[in-house]
């Protein structure tokens, strides 16, 4: 069994996706206690660690925390998704992540690289660039939570005999570092996003056939059976990529109900729990068909407040955009897909939501 361990909720998502497509059972919860879905025996276990924001200190004892949680959980592979763009606190998560896996393997290792080339993130030349430009150069670099001040990977991952860094521009190449982690055994902990996710999934699956192209198939995996779903979304992520394929999306399709944070956000915390107090009183008075989320912070406080215990992944809407079914509470067995802010083309919500109404 698998266990991932990411420091948001849409990146356990977008990362443990890469398996479910290639027929791995998935389950996705949040907090450090692993779920267990009823009914279900997973393959991957993902855990959200929301130790993006924190120090590097703190989130190196969480990480350590989850993953001593999923060994005892009866794991034997381990995968730490970190942000493809590097915020946040990377070092302490894989500080913590080699910590706890030496207990089990005193020679373990981590092949890190962020790299996602479908969504633009690469590593070349020892330097992180999104679309070509150096990250520190983008919006990144002004994140108002977790800036990224460089884009010289040996700057914001010291690289030593237990740490490895990769460059990768290509699938190809993620799928040469994936070949090198499965040659290497179970020692060394794959830590990258949802590209290297990818590239790992298939190497491992050692069936690249079994690849469930399925899109978002309403009928038969999540039972969505009205014409034209109503679609309650919250976005809570900030980043300028986000806010214009909101605008998109409105411009499209009028009938989706979208709830956003105020422009001036303030403090991060109280703007979830505003979030998610309005999301979960329009869930309670009205109907909806299909749930969706922008945003790791908004997603994991409205799913607790709903009383939700993880999501069962099936597969992906489009490529970075996971869907699957809540799992307790009462959204329970409620369709569901998740996004992570920064991911995607300007016009990625609008063909989500064709895909849905399909």
């Amino acid at each position: 069994m698998l266990g991932l361990i990411a420091d948001d909720l849409t990146g356990a998502g977008d990362a443990s996706v890469q398996f479910a497509k290639r027929g791995w059972r998935t389950v996705v919860s949040w907090g450090l206690t692993p779920v267990l879905v009823r009914g279900s025996d997973p393959d991957v276990i993902a855990v959200t660690t929301d130790c993006r924001a924190l120090g590097n200190e703190a989130a190196e004892k969480i990480t350590a925390d989850a993953l001593r949680a999923l060994m005892s959980s009866g794991v034997d592979r381990v995968f730490l998704k970190i942000d493809s763009t590097m915020r946040g606190s990377v070092r302490g998560q894989v500080a913590g992540a080699l910590a706890a896996w030496r207990t089990r393997h005193p020679d373990a290792r981590a092949f890190v690289c962020p790299a996602y080339p479908l969504m633009g993130r690469t590593v070349e030349s020892g330097r992180l660039l999104v679309k070509g430009e150096p990250v520190h150069e983008t919006a990144i670099g002004s994140d108002p939570v977790s800036p990224v001040k460089t884009s010289e990977m040996a700057e914001l991952l010291t690289q030593s005999p237990s740490i490895h860094l990769f460059d990768a521009a290509t699938d190809a190449d993620l799928m040469t570092i994936a070949g090198s982690i499965s040659m290497a055994g179970p020692s060394v902990i794959p830590v990258g996003s949802g590209g290297l996710a990818e590239a790992v999934s298939e190497v491992w699956s050692g069936r690249e056939e079994t690849v469930r192209r399925v899109g978002f198939d309403r009928r038969l995996r999540l039972g969505v059976e009205r014409t034209n779903p109503r679609i309650l979304l919250q976005v809570s992520s900030l980043n300028p990529v986000a806010r214009t394929q909101v605008e998109r999306l409105k411009a499209a399709f009028p009938d989706v109900v979208v709830l956003l944070p105020p422009a001036d956000r303030g403090d991060s915390v109280a703007t979830a729990e505003n979030l998610a107090r309005e999301f979960s009183a329009r869930l309670e008075h009205e109907q909806w068909d299909v749930l969706g989320f922008v945003g790791g912070d908004g997603a994991r406080e409205t799913l607790r407040r709903l009383g939700a215990s993880g999501i069962c992944i099936a597969g992906s809407v489009i490529e970075g955009v996971p869907h699957g079914a809540i799992e307790g509470g009462v959204a329970d067995q409620m369709p569901v897909f998740t996004k992570a802010g920064g991911f995607g083309t300007e016009d990625a919500l609008v063909r989500c939501v064709e895909t849905i109404k399909k």
